[in-house]
Order: C-alpha cells, then sequence, then structure tokens
C-alpha cells in the first residue's frame, strides 16, 4: 500500500466529515436499526481509511463511501445474519422444571401399558416415536408396508394412551 501525504489524509479527513449525515441516513435505510447503523459506518469508515490509496482526489467521495458501505452491509451484514448467534434475555426461556405429580402418574402408566403392547408395536414405537426414523425407515427395517407402518403406530399409541375401546 503507497504512503499517503499528510495532505491527502487531511483533505480526505476533510471531505468525509461532512458526509457521515448522508452515510448515517443511508446507513439507516439499508439496517433498520440504528445500533447496526453506527457499525456500518465505523466499518465503512475504517474500510475508507484501510483503501484511502484507492480514492481519486477530485472523485465523489459520497459515491465512493456509499458503495462501500452497501458492499459492507450485504457481505457481512445481510448473509452473515444466517450464521450469527441471536442473543435472548433469560426471561424469554423455558427452564426445565421437576415433574408435577400428573406427570410421575402418567409416566408410571406408561410404564406399566409398555409391556402389554405387542412387540411390533413396541418396534415401532420404538423406531419411529423414540428414535425419531421416518415411517420409510422403519419399514426398511421392519421389512413390512409402509401402512402398516402407519395403522400399527397409530393403534400402538392408542393402547399407551390407554384408549384401547374401539373408536367408530
Amino acid at each position: 500500500m503507497p504512503a499517503i501525504s499528510a495532505a491527502t489524509e487531511r483533505q480526505f479527513l476533510s471531505t468525509v466529515a461532512p458526509c457521515i449525515p448522508d452515510l448515517r441516513r443511508y446507513a439507516v435505510s439499508l439496517t433498520r436499526n440504528r445500533a447496526d447503523a453506527d457499525d456500518l459506518i465505523q466499518e465503512t469508515l475504517l474500510r475508507a481509511a484501510l483503501k484511502l490509496h484507492l480514492w481519486q482526489p477530485g472523485s465523489n467521495i459520497v459515491a465512493w463511501l456509499i458503495v462501500m458501505m452497501r458492499r459492507l452491509h450485504l457481505s457481512k451484514f445481510v448473509t452473515g445474519k444466517r450464521n450469527q448467534t441471536e442473543m435472548v434475555s433469560i426471561e424469554g426461556w423455558d427452564l426445565p422444571s421437576p415433574p408435577n405429580q400428573t406427570d410421575t402418574i402418567e409416566l408410571r402408566e406408561l410404564e406399566d401399558r409398555w409391556p402389554t403392547l405387542s412387540r411390533s408395536h413396541r418396534d415401532v414405537l420404538r423406531l419411529v416415536a423414540i428414535n425419531g426414523a421416518s415411517y420409510e425407515e422403519a419399514s426398511e427395517h421392519l421389512q413390512v408396508p409402509i401402512g402398516t407402518i402407519r395403522s400399527r403406530l397409530a393403534r400402538a399409541r392408542t393402547a399407551l394412551r390407554g384408549e384401547d375401546r374401539a373408536v367408530h
């Protein structure tokens, strides 16, 4: 990077300072957020200072800065947002709570009903409901048609809920 004369630097700074309000308006229109707009302005001015050797004195500095800002926004703030984590306050979390009495009773009833299921019902429940296999995977593993997987799963779930009576 070629050395920049002090005169060129002073001229750049005196030229950039009046552009900041225009840059701020454009940054807010891009980001729709004041904090992100301030970050974008800072990144743009930093990039402009690093790329000062590319600026031609006498050219339209506002256009040069806006093009730089738009490219930064697109590369960092738009495509980069997909990979950024978002801060969530702890008040927004669903914290685990100890099981209540009803949950404990329902779990015991489920444990009591599990051995009463046929082996084919237990197998399909274990594959699909517990291990998360797709119907197709369960069909291949158990070597039965997908329709059989669906009906066994429905009957097994009904039996586990204690709804053994036929539904008409």
